[in-house]
This record gives C-alpha cells, sequence and structure tokens, in this order.
C-alpha cells in the first residue's frame, strides 16, 4: 500500500485578499488616507497551506475555482511560488476572482468586506481526495462554508487521516458538527476576542464536550491561548511585540501547530511553536509581488 501522498491537505475556500491600513478607522460617511496597502491570501485555509509549504513541508490545497484576472493570477502565483499543489473545483471559470477587502487601523480596530458568493457555490463542487492522501488535513468549518466542510470531514473519516478543525470563532454548525463527531479530529481550533480571555477554557471544555477532539485550541489573540485535553490543560502566553498587522495571525498559528504536530511534538511544545509563529506572522512585513506601497513617508 502507498504511503501518503501529502504531508498536509488543507480545504477552505479561496479568495485575494487586499488589506489596507489606515491611521484610525472613518465614521459613517466620513474618509481617511490609507497608510500602506498589501494583497494577500484568504481564508485561512490557503494561508496555512502556504506558511506550511514554505516550511518545508508537501502541501496540497482543496479549494474553489478562481479567475483569470489580475487577482486570480495573483493568487494562483502565491500559491505557486509557496509550492502548494492547488486543487480547483470543477466547474466553469469565473470572470471575477472572489475577493475580500480587509481594513486595519492603529487601534486594532478589524473590518472586512467579501465577494465570496461563486467560492462557496464553486468549493461545492471540488475534489477532495487529498484531504484523504494527506498525513494531516486542516478544514475549516465556517458557517458558511459548513456544508461543503462536512463533506471534507467525511473524505477524512473514511481515510481515516487526523484533522486540525479550525472553527475560525463561528459556532458549530449542525452538519458539522455529525461529520466531525465521525472524523479523527487531533484539534479543534476557535478564536475569542481579548476581551473574552476569561472565557477561553469554558470554551475549550465545551468544544471538546461537543466534538470529542484529543485537544480543542482556543487563541485569544495578544494573550495567547488556551487547551484542553481529556486529561490536562495548558495556557500559553503570546510574547509581546510591535504588531505590524493581524492578517492571516490565526492562519499561521494553525501552520505552525500543524507543522509541529507532523513533527512528533508533543502538544505543549506545538502549542509554544505555534503562538511563536503567530507572532512572528503579526510583526513581519508581508512579501508579495505587490508589495507594501508607503502612503504617508513623512
Amino acid at each position: 500500500m502507498h504511503g501518503p501522498q501529502w504531508d498536509l491537505a488543507c480545504f477552505s475556500y479561496l479568495a485575494h485578499a487586499q488589506v489596507l491600513h489606515v491611521p484610525r478607522y472613518p465614521g459613517a460617511n466620513q474618509g481617511t488616507t490609507v497608510d500602506w496597502t498589501f494583497s494577500s491570501l484568504a481564508g485561512d485555509g490557503p494561508i496555512t497551506a502556504q506558511v506550511c509549504a514554505t516550511r518545508g513541508l508537501s502541501t496540497a490545497l482543496v479549494a474553489n475555482q478562481v479567475g483569470h484576472d489580475p487577482t486570480g493570477r495573483h493568487v494562483r502565483h502565491s500559491l505557486d511560488a509557496a509550492g502548494v499543489h492547488h486543487r480547483a473545483g470543477s466547474g466553469p471559470v469565473p470572470r471575477h476572482t472572489p475577493q475580500l477587502t480587509v481594513v486595519t487601523d492603529e487601534l486594532g480596530t478589524r473590518t472586512w468586506f467579501a465577494d465570496l458568493t461563486h467560492a462557496y457555490a464553486s468549493l461545492q463542487q471540488a475534489d477532495t481526495s487529498p484531504l484523504g492522501q494527506a498525513r494531516l488535513a486542516y478544514i475549516d468549518g465556517y458557517t458558511v462554508i459548513a456544508d461543503a466542510a462536512a463533506d471534507a470531514l467525511h473524505t477524512t473519516a473514511a481515510a481515516g487521516v487526523p484533522v486540525l478543525l479550525n472553527l475560525g470563532s463561528d459556532p458549530v454548525d449542525a452538519k458539522l458538527r455529525q461529520a466531525a463527531r465521525q472524523a479523527h479530529l487531533f484539534a479543534v481550533q476557535t478564536s475569542l476576542p481579548e476581551s473574552q480571555e476569561q472565557d477561553a477554557e469554558h470554551t475549550a471544555l465545551s468544544l471538546l464536550a461537543e466534538l470529542g477532539p484529543h485537544a480543542a485550541v482556543v487563541t485569544v489573540g495578544a494573550l495567547g491561548v488556551a487547551a484542553i485535553t481529556r486529561t490536562s490543560t495548558h495556557r500559553i502566553s503570546a510574547r509581546r511585540v510591535d504588531v505590524v498587522h493581524t492578517h492571516g495571525a490565526g492562519a499561521a498559528f494553525s501552520a505552525g501547530l500543524a507543522a509541529a504536530h507532523l513533527e512528533g511534538h508533543d502538544l505543549p511544545a506545538a502549542l509554544h511553536y505555534a503562538c511563536e509563529a503567530g507572532t512572528a506572522h503579526c510583526t513581519t512585513v508581508p512579501s508579495t509581488d505587490t508589495g507594501i506601497r508607503e502612503r504617508n513617508a513623512s
């Protein structure tokens, strides 16, 4: 019998993200200047795949189709440059690539505007077979793609592949819950805002009871992470740093957790590694072919 083809296979919607940073988010009917902007990937699954492939893991991405427009070319180039094998969905190629616009400011405000309708529909037609051919599968279980994520979980369950399931702070959809209970969940990851840090362990306990993973992992931004298993509780603080941006921080954490697990580290060590990966991501000036364009140099 042949061994796994991939170290990691990721499942999520795929879109182009344009990230803009402003001094302060404007009020209604007001505007502001843009300090800098850069292009990236969305959602979390593509970024997780990109980070892990850059670190030398053989990585596949199961996602929707993107267009042949400039943003679609940027998305494909980003995946190809990192060495991610991209398995697109079937069906017609869209005229316009799914798009996410993210606006951040110096107070930590982060808002996003999503044009992802085609991504959700196309994802239903994706070939999920790479998820059954990996040592570990990463699946985004957002509510908006819960049906497709449930199908992805069924693929991993049939193949006996362990899963890192990311809820992205969303509640657990009923179909996702049923599929997750049949899968081999290495970890379920979600997030809370820093203002709800006191609820992290309760949230982890609830996920442990509801989905039955080996570990329930709750990130709380700059405050770090709480994780609970059937026999242990772990609290890891994040290193204090000057943050450049937070787009993709949760995905970088997931990539660090997945990579450490695949390298054979135990959960406490993997959580430390994941926190450091997320922190490093937030302190790094993104490097893309469009780069960061300084708007206000003075």
